[in-house]
């Protein structure tokens, strides 16, 4: 399955603008650009020069920008074996239709199989639980919106003995309270959580060893080349949050975001405008 970048190099720009707080006035100001410059850029016709000036204003690495809006800065494909991706539409009135991802990882020893997020269809979930042989053992929530969290009613009815766990600071009906550091074992898989907040107040991501390659389950802290937005009062805080506790991970880590296609720890160091050439 083919799941396309959930951003533009627009919605990049805007969301680190939102971030620090600036306008489009203001930023064409900083960035030495007429204000229809800057509007025709976030509108998405690409210049270059504007776009090298408005990325040095608002901190993002300016050849990444312009790699994703040349389109070559797409992860390659990313297949892994027992970890399963389904991506479902969510609608939202007045911008549409989305898309959200959830994922299952079934131990590669047992039947045993924890599912990340719910995504909104549970019949999909359902039907690969079935086909694989796998025994739903527990549903790990990074955060409670609403695109995020849709199918647990069904899951839960569906398999009424799986645990339901999610962020302490975002309670959840049902869900145990999962704080930073907690681990879990699941089968031979190990899980491990971590406070990646502020797209969120408890966004919270799960690191998991076991499979073939180390995975990390991020929800919208950060996407293939981008990141969920972030209020201009934790914008800076995630940032470094996102840094430290995901992009210092090993580069082959694969990243399962909460929108838009898998990627890696090494990737997303070189190409995400928001972290690539940071240190």
């Amino acid at each position: 399955m083919r799941i396309e970048l959930e951003d533009n190099y627009e919605d990049v720009l805007m969301k680190a603008a939102t971030g620090l707080g600036l306008g489009k006035s203001k930023l064409a100001e900083l960035a030495g650009l007429s204000t229809q410059q800057v509007t025709s850029l976030l509108k998405g016709k690409f210049d270059s020069l504007s776009s090298c000036k408005v990325a040095a204003v608002l901190g993002l690495h300016s050849d990444a920008v312009e790699a994703l809006a040349s389109g070559e800065s797409t992860p390659e494909r990313i297949e892994l074996e027992d970890l399963h991706t389904f991506n479902t539409s969510f609608s939202i009135p007045g911008f549409g239709q989305m898309a959200v991802n959830s994922f299952l990882v079934k131990c590669p020893k047992s039947s045993a199989a924890v599912l990340f997020d719910t995504g909104t269809d549970p019949n999909q979930v359902i039907t690969a639980i079935h086909s694989i042989g796998a025994s739903l053992q527990a549903i790990f929530l990074t955060h409670t919106h609403r695109d995020h969290v849709a199918a647990v009613p069904a899951l839960r009815a569906a398999f009424s003995n799986t645990t339901l766990y999610g962020p302490k600071r975002e309670p959840f009906a049902g869900a145990y309270a999962v704080s930073d550091g907690d681990c879990f074992d699941v089968g031979s898989l190990q899980i491990k959580a971590r406070l990646t907040n502020g797209h969120s107040k408890g966004g919270t991501s799960y690191l998991m060893d076991g499979l073939t390659k180390k995975i990390a389950c991020v929800g919208d802290a950060l996407f293939a080349c981008s990141q969920g937005g972030m209020p201009a009062a934790q914008y800076a805080k995630s940032i470094e949050i996102n840094r430290s506790q995901l992009l210092s991970l090993p580069g082959d880590t694969v990243l399962c975001p909460g929108h838009g296609p898998l990627t890696t720890v090494a990737h997303e160091n070189s190409w995400n405008p928001f972290y690539a050439g940071l240190k």
